[in-house]
């Protein structure tokens, strides 16, 4: 009986060892780094880009300024053309993709830096891609330029996105405008002021007061949405921080799991990269925060996003510096241009950096106005799409 008890002492010490090292070997594996692969598309000062299937084969193609890229071998083809202005500086400063017309197929929603004129760009359909441009048409007049970039975003949650612009000006309203599907499938808008003035760099959007509804923050602090009638009346403005050149977008999300939201930020014309604490709200309500300082090697990180590339089951930070964001005067213009990602440790409130591209200036991927991330090929990994004044790049995740 005691050599028996022995036995099974000395097999399930063995046992217990293999099975820690087993795990330990996954954990090991699991923190490896990503294998990454670089391909160019183009070449010219475009910063829009968009990821979606355009030609309904199931598979995800890219918009990015004056041309589209048929998935699965990415060919280019054109889409439109853009107006030059200033040094380097294209009309386009975000695209996104929804039915604009109601038959079923993608469409391109286009922001501008200096035009008032929205327009969309109506998707040929199968056997109409041979074509020099889509047919363009006009959705709306803004009545404000100087705008920074656009978002389409479902602020309310009523399942249909409203378009957004954020400008530079901090005199610009904040406007939000509304995308109404009318009998015959075709969208129009209709313009909601928010604020008269009260605009500026970078803006964002999520619960920051606990309400369970979305707010939209920006450089210059937050409107509160209301409890009622959302696009009725005024939004109630808070400043309670101030973000000089934030990135587009602003990130809120609650980091530390203590049940209120925080904020992920980065200087979009220096250096630094952010996030803020949200902390015990005031005893008048505001809201009150603290700065953490993520990352100051690198400047112009003009747009985030926040989406799980390691298939850890977490969302990543990625980011990078935006190559010549004012013609190559502000700080860092010159050093070399990177796209990275940070993964987020909650336990000890640290960021992990990993490089996933560095190149000199202007010779590499860095990013422009907006990141999208998306898995291309279709092999579990997801890959990132950059476009930028070094070109539209594919940054294709071969995983681990």
């Amino acid at each position: 009986m005691k050599i028996f008890l022995l036995l099974v002492l000395i097999l399930g010490s063995s046992l217990s060892d293999t099975s820690m090292a087993q795990r330990a070997g996954k954990k090991t594996a699991a923190a490896g780094k990503l294998k990454w692969r670089v391909q160019q598309l183009h070449r010219d000062n475009n910063e829009g880009v968009a990821v979606g299937d355009i030609d309904g084969d199931g598979r995800a193609d890219i918009t990015a300024g004056e041309f589209w890229y048929q998935a699965p071998d990415f060919k280019q083809r054109p889409l439109r053309s853009l107006e030059p202005f200033g040094a380097d500086y294209l009309q386009n400063n975000s695209e996104h993709l929804y039915d604009m017309d109601g038959d079923g197929d993608l469409d391109v929603l286009a922001g501008a830096f200096t035009n008032t004129i929205v327009n969309w760009f109506e998707n040929p359909g199968a056997g109409g891609y041979e074509v020099d441009a889509w047919p363009v048409h006009q959705l709306l007049d803004t009545g404000t330029n100087r705008n920074e970039a656009t978002f389409l975003h479902d602020l309310d949650g009523d399942g249909t996105p409203e378009f957004i612009e954020n400008s530079w000006d901090q005199k610009n309203p904040t406007q939000v405008i509304r995308l109404n599907r009318e009998p015959d499938g075709r969208v129009t808008a209709t313009k909601h002021l928010l604020a008269e003035s009260g605009n500026g760099h970078g803006m964002g959007f999520g619960d920051l007061n606990g309400d369970g509804r979305q707010d939209i923050l920006f450089q210059g602090g937050w409107y509160e949405q209301p409890a009622e009638e959302t696009y009725v009346s005024r939004w109630r403005y808070h400043h309670d921080f101030d973000l000089p050149h934030a990135s587009c977008p602003i990130l809120v999300v609650d980091l530390n799991g203590d049940g209120r939201n925080d904020i992920v930020w980065a200087d979009g014309h220096s250096y630094g990269l952010y996030w803020h604490e949200q902390l015990e709200p005031q005893s008048n309500g505001a809201t009150s925060w603290r700065q953490h300082l993520i990352d100051k090697k690198f400047s112009q990180g003009h747009a985030l996003a926040w989406e799980d590339i390691d298939n850890d089951g977490q969302p990543e930070l990625i980011t990078g510096k935006r190559y010549y964001a004012h013609s190559g005067r502000d700080a860092g213009a010159h050093d070399d241009i990177t796209v990275q990602y940070y993964d987020w440790q909650a336990e000890s409130l640290t960021w992990s950096k990993q490089l996933i591209s560095t190149a000199a200036a202007g010779e590499g991927p860095g990013i422009g106005l907006q990141i999208r991330v998306h898995d291309l090929d279709e092999n579990g990994w997801k890959d990132i799409v950059v476009p930028g004044k070094s070109g539209t790049h594919i940054l294709w995740n071969e995983g681990r």
